[in-house]
């Protein structure tokens, strides 16, 4: 599958969360390989958790599925760009690479691009790679907030 594929998968999961009561944000995470191992989304009003975004729940529960700390070689795809609590959370996991749709909006807690965060990462780079269907994506995150 390609980063578009699997960048659309994520936006199914952000519908998910919408459904479920939660923000609009999905991940889809795959192997060396390239299948994908889990899928996931923002569950922050579910588990009354302000840390249970997507990633960061991908994180958990891969880390306990494989019994590790290192999610090397992994890749996440998001439907929009890493808060830093997410991306700092993959660097500690030591993910190799986060696509993402949408920008993050300027309006977010923490409205600091992934790049900016990534670049201070010594121990554990991560490579990161935005606006894949950036347009479609940020289109689709303001219609389910809107449906909110």
């Amino acid at each position: 599958m390609t980063p578009q594929d699997l960048i659309k998968l994520s936006m199914k999961e952000a519908e998910k969360a919408v459904q479920e009561g939660n923000s609009p944000f999905g991940v889809i995470v795959t192997d060396p390989e390239g299948n994908i191992v889990w899928k996931d989304h923002d569950q922050v009003r579910t588990l009354l958790d302000p840390t249970a975004h997507g990633e960061v729940n991908a994180i958990r529960g891969l880390c306990k599925k494989l019994k590790t700390l290192s999610l090397l070689g992994y890749k996440f795809y998001t439907s929009t760009e890493p808060c830093p609590t997410c991306l700092t959370s993959m660097i500690k996991a030591q993910v190799s690479e986060v696509y993402f749709g949408a920008r993050i909006e300027p309006t977010a807690s923490l409205p600091i691009p992934a790049e900016e965060i990534a670049a201070r990462s010594k121990k554990h780079p991560i490579k990161v790679y935005g606006d894949i269907l950036g347009n479609e994506t940020l289109v689709h995150r303001e219609q389910l907030l809107r449906t909110k």
